[in-house]
């Protein structure tokens, strides 16, 4: 059988400059983190006798890790989950252990200890203002710290809508990809595929978002991309409430925050716990001043009267605590009876008793008020570091596989420039075919 040298070397020539496109793509692309090595994919063409008639270009194929990336994808997701959780514990955290140490607890043992003075001369003015001023200082203190924990956690799901605007523009962006993705013939869509990956790289930062060979995406079992259509994410409720639901024909489907992951799972996740801290400082300060109601209103004043109270506590026992703005000088109920017994100072002295009652909050019966405060403080430092010990974890490892993916799907230039002179060589050896070809046609015809 005849062998068909031009349609060979043609076939060589278009082979060739296939993969010195590629190869210049790859070379041009070498610093894109986003962007995995490509190659020509060729099969070769069988003659009518079963030799080979050439090569044929099927397309462009991209190097791929699909195991690397589902992991680079967890790992980014929990790096990000665990910084913005860090972010807002870290200014929870400054509220209840402040750098200064005059916390709420050293308030309590300031008035504890302001108390103690008093009984030693409940005649004495300047003991009895010390006192009032002391316990002022408590409910102040303990007040402020609760309203800026509620601060801080109302700040945090502030962002969350501006967060879930961002889930569903890349959402689109990744329903449109797969469109376009889906007309493509031939394996041409390598570029394409490129820019998804790195779409859903963004979500899994977001919102710890997972995505399938076909570009299929989820986050916390709830879909984001089903094919070419993007669904939308919305937020519910307000405040506290808030929440997230996946906009459907048919209606909302809710979405558990807490089984999300990236950024707005770690705000969520942060909102809740500083609000529980909140409780839990709202809680200590009115058991605290419920304790010390309950001993001042059995003593007298200089002034005789009695059944007062120190503090005023929130009815629902929520909330914050503030001192009894009718609490004056005269009337502070530092004195156990109404006799009038100089130096009678018994109902201060067991107010100030209470700095060593175990249980006054009912979270830590087996503490003092004082411990009781510092066990509040580590267990949300420990919850804090916690985060901060998974989030450099989780970096050093996003690290390493970013470098594993790089290894298997990035460019390497000595690779690259050496194909580069390959196939230049192969385009050259292709159209010397093709010339030596045409000149045997040439000589044939000329020997007519």
């Amino acid at each position: 059988m005849p062998v068909d040298l031009p349609s060979i070397g043609i076939s060589g020539i278009y082979a060739a400059e296939a993969e010195l496109a590629v190869t210049e793509s790859n070379i041009a692309n070498a610093s894109n983190p986003n962007y995995s090595a490509e190659s020509v994919n060729l099969a070769t063409l069988a003659g009518p006798d079963g030799n080979g008639a050439g090569v044929s270009v099927l397309g462009v194929q991209r190097s791929q890790a699909p195991f690397v990336d589902s992991e680079i994808n967890i790992q980014a997701s929990s790096q990000s989950f665990n910084q913005a959780f860090t972010q807002i514990g870290t200014l929870a955290q400054s509220l209840i252990a402040p750098t200064g140490g005059n916390d709420v607890a050293q308030d309590f043992q300031n008035m504890m200890n302001a108390f103690t003075n008093l009984s030693a001369s409940p005649q004495s003015t300047a003991l009895r203002n010390a006192a009032i001023t002391a316990a002022a200082r408590f409910a102040s203190d303990a007040q402020n710290v609760s309203a800026g924990l509620q601060r801080d956690a109302s700040n945090a799901l502030s962002q969350i809508g501006s967060l879930v605007t961002q889930v569903n523009t890349l959402s689109s962006q990744i329903a449109g990809l797969n469109s376009q993705i889906q007309g493509i013939q031939g394996g041409r869509g390598a570029a394409l595929l490129d820019q998804r990956d790195a779409l859903v790289g963004q979500l899994a930062n977001l919102i710890g978002a997972t995505a399938d060979a076909n570009g299929n995406v989820s986050a916390g079992g709830i879909p984001l991309v089903s094919g070419t259509t993007a669904l939308t994410l919305e937020t519910t409720g307000t405040g506290a409430n808030l929440g997230l639901a996946v906009s459907l024909p048919r209606g909302r489907l809710p979405v558990q925050t807490s089984q999300i992951g990236g950024t707005i799972g770690g705000t969520f996740a942060s909102a809740e716990s500083v609000s529980q801290l909140q409780t839990s400082v709202d809680q200590y300060a009115n058991s605290v001043a419920t304790a010390i109601n309950g001993i001042y209103q059995k003593g007298y004043g200089l002034d005789g009267s009695t059944g007062n109270q120190l503090f005023l506590i929130p009815a629902a026992g929520s909330g914050t605590i503030a001192i009894n703005p009718a609490v004056t000088v005269q009337n502070f109920a530092a004195a156990s009876s109404a006799s009038g017994v100089p130096g009678d100072g018994s109902n201060a002295s067991a107010m100030a008793a209470l700095a060593s009652t175990q249980g006054i909050d009912s979270s830590f019966p087996a503490s003092n008020a004082v411990q009781a405060f510092a066990q509040l403080q580590s267990q949300f430092g420990t919850s804090l570091q916690a985060a901060q010990m998974q989030q450099q974890q989780a970096s050093s490892t996003l690290q390493s596989l970013q470098q594993l993916r790089s290894s298997i799907t990035g460019v390497s230039l000595n690779d690259q420039l050496a194909n580069l002179t390959q196939y230049q060589q192969a385009l050259e050896a292709a159209g010397r075919a093709v010339q030596a070809a045409n000149d045997i046609t040439t000589f044939l015809v000329q020997q007519l």
